[in-house]
């Protein structure tokens, strides 16, 4: 699952701090229903900063496996 911020930056610096808060809100909230649709017992949450990760996304993106 990739969680994007609503206003596009090119780097994770860039986001407001009130962004980076919705941002990771918004992460909890999907991870807990991504853990209780699997029936996960953990997860794995990474920072994807830039083009340069391999990603075909030049948005900061949260990523949750």
């Amino acid at each position: 699952v990739l969680i994007c911020p609503l206003r596009p930056v090119e780097r994770f610096r860039d986001l407001l701090p009130e962004e980076v808060a919705d941002l990771f809100r918004a992460t909890q909230l999907v991870g807990n229903v991504v853990e209780q649709h699997f029936g996960g017992t953990s997860l794995t949450i990474s920072v994807q900063v830039s083009l340069y990760t391999g990603k075909p996304v030049s948005n900061e993106v949260i990523s949750l496996s």
